[in-house]
Formats: C-alpha cells, structure tokens, sequence
C-alpha cells in the first residue's frame, strides 16, 4: 500500500534512459565485434532482467552507476536457463537472438509474463526454421536449428515481434523482411543501421540479412515514456516544466501528438539528432485542455502512455475517445479493464466496445480514491499521478515502478515514509489496509509494505529487514526476539528510526475494552495464553491494579509470566477473561465462569468457540479486529507524530470495500 497526498514537486532533471533503446543496445551490443559503452542505461528491472539473461547466454556485462560495459558472446553457453522475469521485451527479443545463435535454452518468466501472448514471435521464428518446444513451468525451449530468410507481413503491431524476427536475420541465409501495416517504434532498425547491419528500410518494409553488427558507444537519450509522467502531472498543476534530452523518434511521439491536438501547450526546443535518434527538450507550459481524441496511428505510437492520457481524460470534462487500442488487452495486466476500474473509482465513466476505449468525465473527481494497480508498473504511476495532480490525494494497492521506471518518486516529486509489517505469515495482514486508512485521513504520504521471512531467519537479516524501514510492525514469531535485539525485557511489536522500541498491544486492548464500556480498572481477570501479546496485555492492565490469572496450556509458561508481573496463581470469579490463543482444543475445552461479563479474543480471522460461549451467555463479546486498529493507530501515530486516531467505524467501511468490492471493480487479468 502506499498513500499519496496533493504535495509533490516535480523534478525536471531526472535522468531516465529509455527503456527500449536500452534492451535493444544491450542485445547488439552482446553480438558485436567488440567491447561496448553505453552511457545513461535505463536501470529499470526489465532492462537489468536482459543483462541477466545476456550474461547468462555468455555476454560480460558491467553496469556502474548509468553506464553498461559489454563485451560479447563469443562461444554461446550451452543449456541456458534464461528468467526474463516479467519482462515481454526481454522474452520475445531474446527468443530471435538465441534462434539465430542455436543455443538451447529455456525460457523462465514470473506468473503475469506466464500468461502473456507468446506465439505471437514463435510462430514467426518457426517459420524461419527454428524449433520451440512447451511444457509445464517455462514458458518456451529452444532448440538448436538453421534459420532461413523469410518474409512476414505483421499481425499483430507489436514492435517486440518486428525486432525479435530482425535480430534472428542477422544469422539466417538469405534475406528476412519484415513489413507493417501501421508502423511501431523502430530503434532496432536504427540501431542496426547505425552499427552497420546489411539492413534497409523502405516504407514501412524492413530488410536484413545475415551480418555483423559492430562495436559502439552510445550515449541513451531519457525516455518519453517514463518523462510522460511528470509531463502529465506539470498540466495537471498547470506548472511550466522543461524536460531535457528525450527521446522524441516519431513513433514514440503519439503522447505529445494527442496533447498537442488538445490544446496542451506543449513543444520541443533544441531539436537534434543522437545516434540516429531524434533527441529535444520537452517544453510543458500552463494549459486549457480540450478532449483528448487519438487516431490508431496515435494510440500506437503512444501505446505505453494511453494510460496516463486517459488520467489527463478523466481529469478533463468531455469525451475522450482512443481508438484501436486492443493491444493494451496483452500487457502486464488487461489495462483497459484497468483503466475502467480507474474511472469507476473517480466516479466516471469509461467503455471499450471491443476496438476503441471511451472516457467520459464530468471533470470532478472523487476525492482521495483507493486503487488497484493489478501489479501493472504504468497503472501504478498513472494512478499516483491521477492522486497527486487531481484528486487531492490517494492510495494504490501495491508499487513497482522499478520495473520500468525506478526514478518515478523522484521525478515527481512525492517522499514517502517507509513502513511495513515484518512476519513469518503476514500474506493475508489486514495491517495494510488499516495503514491506509489511518494515512489517508492524517494526509500522510506513506507506503505500508509486508515483509516475510522464515521463522528460523538469523537475527541480522531480521534486523536488516527492520532497517529498512522508516518504522516497523512485528508479528509472531519474532516479537520477543526483536525485544532481545533491542534490549527491550518484554515483546515488541513497534519499531521505528525516532521510536523507542514498544509494543502498543497493550494500548490496543485497552482502547477496545473502553469502546465497549465494560468495567475492567481493577477488577479481576484471566489471560488466557502466555505470548507477546498476552504479555503486553498483562504489562498493561497491571498499571489499573487488575487481579490477573494466566490461563495457558503449558503451566510452565503460565508460571513464567506470573512470577515476571507478580501475578495471582488464582483468581476467582473473574468479570472478564482476555484470549490470545487461536482457535484450538484448548480454547474451546475452556469453560466461562458464571462470574464473567465480558469476553475478549484477539482473533479476528474466524469465529473462535469463546465468541459463540460468550453469546450464549449473552455476555458482551469484544472480537480482535478492534485491538489490531488501536495498536496500529497508535503504531502510526508514533511513526509520524501525528495524534492517534479513533475511526474504527472509518476502518471497517475501508476494510467492508476491499473485502466486498463493487462488481465494477472486478480485477483485470493478464491476457
């Protein structure tokens, strides 16, 4: 979870290489004649991915700061294993490279990339002569064969497929050309003219044959793609930007084409060439937008971007239309039914009739909406973006800009605090939605992240994993070993870089208990269970001078605690009694006192058999969930010396929107 507010300020001089240049360099760089620098290299995941599998093929890849030394293949690894992780450009790239190399080898890739289109550059490849197996757990195997020239008329616009079957005609007898209806981006091309390929382009037909491609040097322009962001979020503040050496070829240049047809003042000055790319500085001025109209050549030649448009479309009254925009169906998620989710959320409205995407707004939108990113890079952005620059503030589901633009905070501007949840099981914590609850009506910018490691984790990693944020939950099993890292004497569950290491449970059960207005202030009562969390209870019930017995299947621990606080061995006729076990043999075996009037169990998760004894009884029955939002209301309010809220209907209608959401907001697959 991570929750944004409306301040921000937009850094002009990130520096972002572009994504596709710096796949494509990288990849010829691994099959020329010699050693080769690339300066400026996009450090995104997805171009880190493709110097993986390059060096796994046999490259020698060195990356120090922006700047990648390569020197090539020159005896192919044999059975190589290749994780292009969730990359599609690094999958369908590499699938022509390693035809024409003849290597055999597996391609790997991470559940979302699993159910990406592949076919798409196999089929074509196989025309050509190469051999691809499928099976469970890989995506594809090549198998070494001979590549013959072939010649392909595209079907589908997908620039990855035109430079996988090119990059496999550099090693095909013959001649391979490769021609498009509607032309994509064509840095391949570019590159390989550049470097000296037996390639030529005529129209919107591209020729190669079998040659060597030559060592270079290259300096990578900064990528529209990324830049599109801080662009669309300077309109919406209506702010002047400039945003210097970006890549403008003009088939990546459908996203200011768009702005441009509606009114955006925005231009390029310093227009030059670099290496055969057209390079400029993007000028955004204070604008009136109109709607936002792209023609199939638009959407394109801005394909990445039609997200963040339709965040300047929600944003702006009118219909917005963006047509042929099928492809969007096959990236990391179904992006159309994203960005519908997106305007549903806003409270407008958005359609795809199968071929064009409408956006209808009224300009208003909701204030401080919760999103679902889908683990999509470009919905996660658009949607910051959509918080930051329209919507007075918000929250998304999850981050990973860092696949294709790790600069994406910087770039606009937004810091947020770093905070998370550290468990053995914390894959269902209802903690995050809990924490964006509690930023967003504190207004803090914050992100909430679950770290999980296994119970035996040394106690370094575990707290290196602390370090690493800017304050820290702990949940079993680690709360009394973090109270021993820390020399605390009881558990921890709070920790934090200007916090002294505590655990809030006890304030938690005691809020919960007073939300109920039961009596509880020195009267007598059972513990049942002997952990952290019973124990911060006992350490802080013991402040309001309450009789206390510890109820617990080992009497040993039972003991233990009772001699530490100076408990009762006994106590009779308890009013209330205090669960911290989960539902087990031993809780349900254990019987109620007639003496009892309140029931307390910390689980929330399921019905526990104390909450079925309790309303029997009709005794007052207290369920965990309000303890887990006053620990953690407290929790935050020392992460960000903010006061401690107390909204816990708030938490519940947040908690009943995610548990139960809206039928229009069923999540988007990958295709």
């Amino acid at each position: 979870m991570i929750n944004f507010t409306s301040k921000h300020a937009i850094d002009e001089n990130v520096f972002c290489g572009d994504k596709s240049i710096s796949h494509r360099a990288l990849i010829l760089a691994a099959i020329s004649n010699g050693k080769c620098v690339l300066r400026n290299l996009s450090l995104c995941k997805d171009v880190l991915t493709t110097a993986n599998c390059l060096r796994a093929l046999g490259a020698q890849v060195e990356i120090c700061g922006t700047t990648a030394t390569v020197l090539p293949i020159t005896k192919p690894n044999k059975a190589v294993r290749l994780n292009c992780e969730n990359s599609g450009t690094t999958a369908r790239l590499l699938a022509g490279l390693v035809a024409g190399l003849g290597v055999e080898c597996t391609f790997l890739g991470d559940d979302s990339l699993s159910k990406r289109p592949m076919d798409r550059i196999l089929q074509p490849l196989t025309q050509m002569g190469a051999r691809f197996e499928k099976g469970e757990g890989y995506l594809f195997k090549n198998v070494p064969s001979k590549l013959h020239g072939e010649s392909f008329v595209a079907q589908t616009k997908s620039a990855q497929v035109k430079s996988g079957v090119l990059l496999a005609g550099l090693f095909a007898t013959g001649k391979t050309s490769y021609t498009e209806k509607i032309a994509t981006r064509n840095h391949t091309e570019i590159l390989l003219q550049r470097l000296g390929a037996d390639v030529s382009c005529n129209g919107s037909k591209t020729t190669v044959a079998k040659s060597v491609v030559s060592a270079f040097q290259a300096e990578i322009p900064n990528d529209i793609s990324s830049m599109a962001f801080p662009i669309a979020l300077a309109l919406l503040d209506g702010t002047s930007r400039v945003f210097r050496n970006v890549c403008v070829n003009p088939r990546r240049t459908g996203f200011l084409r768009v702005l441009q047809n509606s009114g955006a003042n925005v231009f390029l000055k310093n227009q030059r060439e670099v290496f055969g790319e057209t390079v400029a500085d993007v000028c955004v001025e204070k604008s009136v937008l109109k709607p936002l109209n792209a023609s199939e050549t638009d959407v394109c030649d801005a394909i990445d971007e039609i997200p963040v448009l339709a965040v300047l479309a929600l944003a702006t009254k009118g219909k917005h239309v963006f047509c042929e925009v099928g492809e969007l169906q096959h990236k990391e998620c179904n992006r159309i039914e994203a960005i519908i989710h997106m305007a549903n959320v806003c409270g407008q409205r958005a359609a795809f009739d199968g071929k064009n995407l409408v956006v209808e707004s009224n300009g208003v939108l909701s204030e401080k909406p919760h999103f679902s990113t889908f683990c999509d890079h470009r919905i996660a952005m658009s949607q910051a973006v959509l918080a930051m620059g329209a919507c007075n503030g918000g929250s998304l589901d999850g981050e990973n800009w860092e696949v294709s633009f790790p600069q994406f905070l910087q770039s606009v501007g937004a810091t947020p605090q770093r905070f998370g949840l550290v468990g053995s099981d914390v894959s269902c914590s209802l903690s995050p939605v809990l924490m964006q609850c509690l930023a967003k009506n504190a207004n803090v910018c914050c992100s909430y992240n679950l770290a999980q490691l296994p119970a035996e984790v040394c106690d370094k990693t575990l707290a290196e994993t602390l370090q690493q944020f800017d304050g820290a939950n702990v949940t079993m099993p680690f709360k009394t070993r973090v109270a021993q890292i820390f020399g605390c004497s009881a558990a921890v569950n709070t920790v934090g870089k200007n916090v002294q290491p505590q655990s809030t449970d006890g304030y938690g059960i005691v809020q919960a208990l007073n939300n109920h207005g039961v009596t509880w202030k020195n009267a007598p009562l059972w513990v049942v269970g002997a952990g952290g969390a019973a124990e911060s209870c006992v350490a802080e019930l013991k402040k309001y001078r309450c009789k206390i017995q510890i109820v617990n299947r080992t009497q040993a621990h039972a003991d233990a605690l009772t001699q530490k606080y100076r408990l009762e061995k006994c106590v009779q006729n308890p009013v209330g009694v205090l669960s911290f076990v989960p539902p087990c043999d031993f809780e349900q075996q254990l019987q109620l006192p007639q003496s009892v009037r309140f029931v307390f169990s910390a689980t929330y998760k399921q019905r526990c058999a104390l909450q079925q004894k309790a309303e029997e009884r009709n005794v007052t029955f207290i369920g965990g969930l309000e303890m887990l939002y006053f620990q953690g209301a407290k929790s935050f309010s020392l992460w960000t010396r903010t006061p401690i809220q107390n909204d816990y209907n708030g938490f519940l209608q947040q908690l009943a929107s995610v548990v139960c959401p809206k039928n229009n907001d069923k999540t988007p697959k990958p295709q």
